[in-house]
């Protein structure tokens, strides 16, 4: 493929043009947000929509009008998203609760970084298999432990967890 393209096949100037477009973006998602974070979050996330939805831009509809409906279309997609996420899970402990999924945003990704890390490699592993759905038998098996001691392991793994950030 010739340098004026990418791997995707986007013309490089398309890519070019969009980051020059980038300061008029974080002004016009400060009207859609009302956090620094928020801004940036939904500036990155529109940018990432046009680059995969590039094909749909047209000439003759200017390229900042299609940048505004684009990042419209982004902050619709997170409301309709998040409404539609509303869901209603047990707890170990068989408490129920509404969880409602958002995307994560890039704070949240370097706080499950900053987790993970700080977890033990055992205790971490049963953890996060829990978290996937993985039942006590499936990881004692997995381990060479007893599902109790597997519970055992996972709730003081959590006891860690929860005096870290009270910390």
């Amino acid at each position: 493929m010739s340098n004026n393209h990418n791997v995707e096949g986007r013309p490089a100037a398309f890519d070019a043009k969009l980051m020059k477009y980038r300061p008029g973006l974080l002004v016009l998602a400060g009207k859609f947000t009302t956090t620094s974070e928020e801004r940036h979050d939904l500036v990155t996330d529109t940018i990432i929509y046009c680059l995969r939805n590039w094909q749909s831009f047209r000439e003759d509809g200017g390229f900042w009008n299609w940048l505004y409906w684009s990042m419209r279309g982004v902050v619709g997609n997170k409301k309709e998203g998040v409404k539609a996420r509303i869901t209603l899970v047990q707890d170990t402990d068989g408490v129920f609760a509404a969880t409602r999924g958002i995307a994560p945003s890039q704070l949240d990704y370097v706080e499950l970084c900053q987790t993970m890390r700080s977890m033990s490699a055992r205790g971490g592993g049963v953890v996060i298999r829990r978290a996937m759905g993985d039942t006590l038998p499936e990881i004692g098996a997995a381990i060479g432990v007893t599902p109790q001691r597997v519970c055992q392991i996972e709730n003081e793994e959590r006891g860690r967890l929860l005096k870290r950030r009270a910390a």
